[in-house]
């Protein structure tokens, strides 16, 4: 394995509304390790605390126990803000604000470094399969799978190291989400991004590659290899052909 960009250790999270009220456990002692320009995508049913586990490696969300280290060190050592760029998040509904899409590309922390030029935007939009002309086309014009495309290039913008993916085509429209999909794998390969996706769509984790992650309940019930032929667990082969994942059935 190659030296790890992330490594979870023991990591656990309990919600209490109120001071009196019982804890909620959302994620119950998750650990893994992922290599540098590797991926890993997160699966399981609804609830079972993904979009939560992928918020605690770039600290929008603090677990309540155990540690992430990112390149070798505890988030907790980092700047938030310099984390977040580091580790980039691009969420399920793509957020872009009125003005052009070259508005939106520039749209960043006041003191954020980075080239912000005309032909560095151009070069971010090519990364993600958009023409130059795109900087000048009302935001609002744009068709969803445009829209998660631009969020992805603003991303790009701040050089991550690691780009968090959650639920990215779960919005989108069969060929616009295979566009994205596409995005994303070549952008794997070409920048050599570590990837960490929340998805349910099988389509995104076959082109992505790397390992499955399945949560149930906040457990992890396995983590498997795709790009090993005949190692997935049963449940997570039947996922990849296009079936639903059980709630938590254990393995056969």
């Amino acid at each position: 394995m190659n030296d790890p960009i992330f490594h979870v250790d023991h990591l656990s999270l309990e919600y209490r509304r109120h001071r009196r009220q019982f804890a909620v456990s959302i994620l119950k002692d998750v650990s893994f390790i992922l290599e540098r320009g590797g991926a890993l995508t997160l699966v399981g049913p609804s609830g079972s605390g993904k979009s939560t586990l992928l918020r605690c490696l770039n600290r929008l969300v603090e677990p309540t126990l155990g540690t992430v280290w990112f390149e070798g060190r505890d988030i907790r050592s980092f700047d938030p803000r310099d984390l977040r760029r580091r580790v980039a998040l691009v969420m399920q509904t793509p957020v872009l604000f009125e003005g052009t899409v070259g508005d939106n590309l520039r749209v960043r922390p006041a003191d954020a470094p980075g080239d912000f030029s005309a032909a560095r935007l151009e070069a971010a939009l090519a990364e993600v399969g958009m023409e130059p002309d795109f900087l000048q086309r009302d935001s609002t014009t744009l068709s969803g799978g445009e829209k998660q495309r631009v969020t992805i290039a603003r991303a790009l913008l701040r050089d991550p190291q690691a780009l968090l993916l959650d639920e990215p085509t779960s919005a989108l429209d069969p060929p616009n989400a295979l566009l994205v999909v596409e995005t994303i794998s070549r952008l794997r390969v070409a920048r050599g991004l570590s990837i960490v996706a929340v998805t349910h769509q099988p389509e995104l984790v076959r082109r992505l590659g790397g390992r499955l992650l399945y949560l149930v309940k906040g457990r992890v019930e396995a983590i498997e290899s795709i790009d090993e032929p005949g190692a997935a667990d049963t449940r997570l082969q039947a996922f990849l052909a296009g079936g639903s994942l059980p709630e938590g059935a254990r393995r056969t």
